[in-house]
């Protein structure tokens, strides 16, 4: 490696932890902002998050996945119809955030392999409880449209019990990150529901924003991590086509 190309990397790398930590001190800001119901300080810090986020990606990656950036927009938009916290917002924000799940999906499913049927549906089962939970609880408090709620649940719960089939028969750094990520995205979901049932919205919402946080850098990172894993399998394929 020539002397340039690895103080490019090595530049690269700084500017990519300069902005990895600020996105964890603007998400810290933001969840003491909800946990203090600060409206103002919640405007201005939450829109800042997923781009922080998104940039740091770019800075780490080596082949940017568009459909993860689309992604990682229809969650941005999500979170800002959130912020509002008006019913109305917060279904268009449901909406959104089930368009990025879909495309969270489809990525993941072309990154790991296929379980049988009947594994899958045991490994939904934890998912399925979480979900089932939401519904009983909430129900009688948000009617009918908890329906929109529990149909992005579907994609989690899928992804949920796809994730962990794949982490229990195949024990590696990937499918660890993918499954816990899935997971802290299925808690911060009850979480968020259970806030329109329970009188501390405030405490809880921190709680949800606390989680959505760490489950969206762990997906970030599982992204990057099977980018560069693949970059390794095509470096070594050419070598041994050279051999």
């Amino acid at each position: 490696m020539g002397s340039n190309e690895y103080l490019k990397r090595w530049s690269s790398n700084k500017i990519a932890s300069i902005i990895l930590t600020t996105f964890f001190i603007v998400s810290f800001i933001e969840i003491t902002a909800e946990f203090n119901e600060d409206k103002v300080l919640v405007w201005l810090t939450k829109p800042l998050i997923l781009p922080l986020l998104i940039g740091y990606y770019i800075r780490r990656s080596n082949k940017i996945n568009p459909y993860f950036l689309i992604a990682f927009f229809f969650c941005w938009i999500a979170n800002l119809l959130f912020i509002d916290n008006t019913w109305n917002y917060i279904l268009f924000g449901v909406a959104c955030f089930l368009v990025y799940r879909i495309l969270v999906i489809i990525i993941v499913l072309k990154k790991v392999k296929m379980p049988d049927l009947l594994p899958l549906f045991l490994g939904s089962i934890p998912f399925v409880f979480i979900y089932a939970s939401v519904a009983i609880f909430t129900f009688s408090t948000i009617g009918d449209s908890l329906y929109l709620f529990l149909i992005q649940g579907v994609f989690t719960i899928f992804l949920g019990g796809l994730s962990l089939v794949n982490y229990v028969l195949t024990s590696n750094k990937a499918n660890r990150i993918l499954f816990v990520s899935t997971l802290l995205f299925a808690i911060n979901q009850f979480v968020f529901i259970l806030r329109f049932y329970y009188e501390e919205a405030n405490f809880l919402q921190a709680i949800a924003m606390a989680f959505f946080v760490w489950a969206q850098f762990l997906l970030t990172q599982y992204i990057l991590y099977t980018e560069k894993q693949r970059n390794r399998y095509l470096i070594v394929n050419k070598l041994n086509e050279v051999v």
